[in-house]
């Protein structure tokens, strides 16, 4: 019996371990490759209009003097990957749309609104402009 735990056990702990890492995998590939700006993944909703979705984003991230010291990436998703990772567990995707921001290590904010989207982004610089 105490066998047959301990194998339980084992397998529990690779299978925890092996997602973990799939996970760290994925992560490493989205995140920011420069400290103090940020990856943002946008997830198109299923129903939506791929060009209204690009849209959207295109009015609102059209300033590139505001946007190029604050993004890394900004990668607009038409679908949520499934392979070579399972975007929608992995990153614990509920309803799309979804905004994913990422900073070198994890994720840091996500909403299903793009103004939000905006607000978030936008926080650092107005802090900063109040500070000059």
């Amino acid at each position: 019996m105490k066998g047959k735990f301990l194998i339980f056990m084992f397998v529990a702990f690779v299978l925890l371990a092996g997602c973990n890492s799939e996970k760290e995998e994925l992560l490493e590939g989205i995140t920011s490759g420069v400290e103090g700006r940020y990856s943002v993944l946008a997830f198109k909703s299923e129903n939506g209009s791929s060009e209204a979705f690009q849209n959207e984003i295109n009015q609102i991230f059209n300033d590139p003097e505001v946007w190029e010291n604050r993004l890394y990436s900004f990668n607009i998703l038409e679908e949520v990957p499934e392979e070579p990772y399972d975007y929608k567990k992995l990153l614990n995707i509920k309803e799309l749309p979804q905004y994913i921001v990422l900073d070198t290590k994890e994720v840091v904010f996500r909403t299903t609104h793009i103004k939000d989207l905006e607000s978030f982004l936008l926080e650092g610089v107005q802090q900063s402009s109040h500070e000059h």
